[in-house]
């Protein structure tokens, strides 16, 4: 009988590791797709690009950002996040303010119709996302809940170790 060479197993699992990885992410490809047809519905209804849309969704959860703070939260230099609060403000979604306490700093705000787009937004996709997940039983929903919260807990610690 032959005996397995000890050092080919460990590399043998990091290639399944990898493999499994792959496969993972071409999952999670495919299920962030889901929504991709309510954003291009959102682009031309309301002729927003998708970082236009993830930056009123940002400030949805965090209103009065100044534009350092969105390009940090955004992962994408300030200069661009410039551009996009530009074309917003023009278009009536976000409103400029300076800090009270610091002149120098300058927030950004949802206007009323930037929180009325934001909020059809996320109705239209939860309601979508909901009818999605009533498809699944309770085991399935369960494992879901589970490693979607360890996929976010991993995103959150993975952003942390780049600062």
């Amino acid at each position: 009988m032959v005996q397995p060479n000890v050092t080919q197993a460990p590399a043998r699992a990091q290639d399944e590791r990898h493999d499994q990885i792959r496969r993972v992410a071409l999952e999670y490809g495919q299920a962030v797709g889901i929504i991709d047809a309510l954003r291009i519905q959102a682009w031309s209804d309301d002729g927003l690009t998708l970082p236009q849309l993830r930056l009123l969704w940002t400030l949805r959860d965090d209103d009065g950002l100044p534009v350092g703070a969105l390009a940090e939260e955004m992962g994408v230099n300030p200069s661009t996040i410039t551009g996009h609060v530009d074309r917003l403000v023009r278009q009536g979604l976000v409103r400029r303010e300076e800090d009270a306490s610091d002149r120098r700093i300058v927030r950004n705000y949802l206007t009323e119709e930037g929180m009325a787009v934001v909020g059809v937004m996320r109705r239209v996709a939860g309601e979508y996302v909901s009818n999605i997940l009533k498809r699944l039983d309770d085991a399935q929903l369960s494992r879901l809940e589970r490693a979607l919260a360890d996929l976010n807990r991993a995103a959150a610690e993975a952003r942390h170790a780049e600062l």
